[in-house]
């Protein structure tokens, strides 16, 4: 019972701060740097009316660059009637390339912006350019669905 305990108590954590303060989203991913093209995974969680945090990850499809994880604060900065929302944000990106048998892993500061706007009851589209410094150094766009 002891063992469970922990656990128990992680549960009620989740399902007392509300499941709704998650998002979860389906996009993808160019990277202008070599036009490199990647699937993308993304969550979203709702700290407070100023704040969001996102974590993603990205499958990139083409040799060179194999993903991408993604760490960022999104400071929620223009809303409009509940139909549009312009967040900057910043974070950490973690990039795995590798070229003719060699690979390397990057980690660099992620500097842009989150828009999103509903196009439905449930769904949300989102557009993300971005940048990464110090990393891979690349400028990207993300785009998709939130849910």
């Amino acid at each position: 019972m002891k063992k469970f305990l922990p656990f128990i108590l992680l549960i009620f954590l989740f399902t007392n701060t509300g499941i709704s303060q998650f998002n979860f989203a389906a996009g993808a991913q160019l990277l202008f740097d070599g036009s490199v093209f990647g699937i993308q995974g993304k969550a979203l969680y709702t700290v407070d009316d100023t704040w969001r945090g996102a974590g993603s990850f990205t499958l990139h499809l083409e040799t060179g660059v194999d993903w991408t994880i993604d760490l960022d604060a999104h400071y929620m900065a223009l809303e409009i009637n509940d139909n549009f929302n312009l967040s900057p944000m910043a974070g950490l990106g973690i990039t795995r390339y590798g070229v003719a048998g060699f690979s390397d892993t990057e980690i660099g500061i992620n500097l842009g912006a989150f828009i999103d706007f509903p196009v439905g009851e449930t769904l949300t589209v989102y557009v993300e350019p971005k940048i990464n410094l110090g990393g891979y150094d690349s400028f990207g766009i993300s785009g998709g669905v939130m849910f």
